[in-house]
């Protein structure tokens, strides 16, 4: 499972992934290329018995007893010190054939010369080594085991082994922690979204509330727009429960004679019956029949206003029968709200 999740992390970062791979492919190719070539060294080498004969026994036994001897001294930590004391840096692993004479010198290093030269120091020091050994034991030379060359030490290849290496490793680290880095952004990535979604949540959560608070607000304390100057100021009275359009208007009389042939639902003037219409007050004029104030209502009649202050439409009615008190003969004018309206 989180092998899986790794691998979807890495997929949804590709752009991350990619780059960085890129950057591990080239310091890999680099690393490889700083690495300098080794170059091989082989050599064969053949222990035979001498021509003379002699009583005394020979401390190697057989040429085999030698081979393996000569071996063990040559791969011995000694010989290996005293090869780097006389300069040979080159690495060297020397192989008997089992129950043979023959033995197999392989030398490995960074320079050609120098993997011959180890080659060769190898075969003096096995040389040296029977000779000391035989001496010593007191066979004659002419009956001493000697040693061969079969096959000079000679290079046979540059490797490429350590370059190789170095790739690989340089290339295993890269992509892990290439891998790595990817799967970290999209964990970071994810912690911000969510964060930032948290935030824009709390955000719209706050704005809600504050819309209904000011929506709140509004209901609870409406305000209107006076005619004169056009100033919001509060509502002076709620308005009205809902009923019936067609009210029946109080008596009205006209410049304090008798109601008309109406029944006393006439007012002033036809311009304050339109004002009263307007109003919500259906009144039907004293010079007009029954259809045609509905109708002229229903044409005329203009978006009301929910915030409609009574007492202001009272005030201006007053004032316009005073106005048309004072001037008999003039046209009667229609109240201000209308026209506003």
């Amino acid at each position: 499972m989180d092998v899986w999740r790794i691998t979807l992390a890495a997929l949804r970062r590709w752009y991350v992934l990619l780059p960085l791979l890129a950057l591990t492919g080239l310091a890999a190719v680099s690393a490889g290329n700083s690495v300098a070539p080794e170059y091989q060294a082989t050599a064969t080498i053949m222990y035979v018995a001498g021509p003379g004969e002699t009583e005394l026994p020979n401390p190697y036994g057989d040429l085999s007893g030698a081979n393996e001897v000569a071996t063990i001294v040559l791969n011995s930590v000694e010989t290996r010190a005293a090869l780097a004391a006389a300069g040979h840096g080159g690495a060297y692993e020397v192989t008997p054939e089992s129950r043979s004479s023959i033995a197999y010198l392989s030398i490995r290093s960074g320079d050609p010369q120098d993997a011959v030269a180890t080659g060769t120091a190898l075969i003096d020091v096995a040389t040296a080594e029977l000779v000391s050994r035989q001496e010593a034991a007191g066979i004659p030379p002419t009956a001493q085991v000697s040693l061969q060359v079969l096959e000079p030490p000679t290079v046979i290849a540059a490797v490429q082994e350590g370059k190789l290496r170095i790739q690989a490793v340089v290339g295993v680290i890269g992509a892990g922690v290439s891998l790595l880095v990817a799967v970290l952004f999209d964990d970071i990535v994810g912690l911000w979204k969510r964060a930032r979604a948290r935030g824009l949540g709390g955000e719209r959560k706050r704005a809600r509330g504050d819309k209904r608070r000011e929506s709140a607000a509004e209901t609870a304390t409406p305000e209107t727009a006076t005619p004169e100057t056009g100033a919001a100021e509060p509502a002076a009275a709620a308005e009205p429960a809902a009923e019936s359009p067609r009210r029946r208007a109080e008596p009205a009389t006209t410049n304090g004679s008798a109601p008309d042939d109406h029944g006393g639902l006439g007012t002033a003037s036809p311009s304050i019956n339109s004002a009263m219409i307007n109003t919500n007050e259906w009144v039907w004029p004293g010079d007009h029949g029954l259809e045609e104030a509905i109708e002229q209502e229903q044409r005329e009649r203009p978006q009301r206003n929910p915030f409609f202050d009574p007492e202001f439409t009272k005030r201006q009615l007053r004032k316009t029968k005073r106005e048309q008190d004072a001037s008999p003969d003039a046209e009667p004018a229609e109240p201000e709200t209308s026209r506003k309206r």
